[in-house]
Parts: structure tokens; sequence; C-alpha cells
């Protein structure tokens, strides 16, 4: 049987004010604007942010209660993202060595949860 599903397209983030969404994602995380509400990563899918005024956004609990993001981003310097998430006075809700590689969990301004990661380098 052939795959019905191919990739990821784009991912949908749900925000209470577009414009804001918008220059916030390109000016702290460097993805690059395609047109309002739409932001391109290095790789990978799109990212869509979608106009909501339902006071909405992305997040899941684990076991202990813990909100997770639904999707982590990849990076290849976590110290330098920790850095300027700090810089603008993002809730940074852990940075550590998981072991596989340092995890970063934080919520953007419109309260949706996300995550990055910095995998360890092969020995």
């Amino acid at each position: 049987m052939s795959k019905l599903i191919e990739c990821v397209d784009h991912v949908q983030l749900p925000v209470n004010n577009l414009e804001e969404a918008t220059d916030w994602y390109a000016n702290v995380l460097g993805l690059e604007i395609m047109s309002l509400g739409w932001l391109k990563f290095g790789e990978g899918p799109l990212l869509m942010l979608h106009q909501s005024s339902k006071n909405t956004k992305v997040s899941w609990l684990s076991e202990e209660d813990f909100p997770m993001p639904a999707f982590m981003f990849l990076t290849k310097d976590i110290q330098k993202l920790f850095e300027i998430l700090n810089e603008n006075k993002t809730l940074i809700r852990k940075y550590q060595d998981e072991g596989f590689g340092w995890v970063i969990k934080f919520v953007d301004p419109f309260g949706n949860e996300l995550g990055a990661y910095q995998p360890k380098e092969p020995q």
C-alpha cells in the first residue's frame, strides 16, 4: 500500500494578535516571514499562526501535570536560544541536559507551550 500521508506540511498555533506573533517568531526565534502569519523554518514544515480570540493555546499535561509542548524545535545553539529567550522575558519552564541532549521548554507570549533541543554530538 502506498503512503497516504507524505509529510508534515505546516503546523498551526493559535495567537490573539497575528501581527505581534509574526514579529515575535521572526525576531526572537529567527523564522523567515513569508507573509502575515506564515513563517518558514530553516527546513521542515511551515509555521502558520492562526488568529483566535478564544483564549486557546497549544499545550498538554504530563502525568506529573507539567505543561508539555505539542512539538519540539531543533537547534544547533541552545545556549544562544536560552539567552535570547531570557532577553525577551520569555517564560522558561525547563532548561537542562536530558542525557540525549539539552532541552529547553518555554511559553510564547500567546500561551503556547513550545520546546527545543540540541542533540549531543556523537562520541
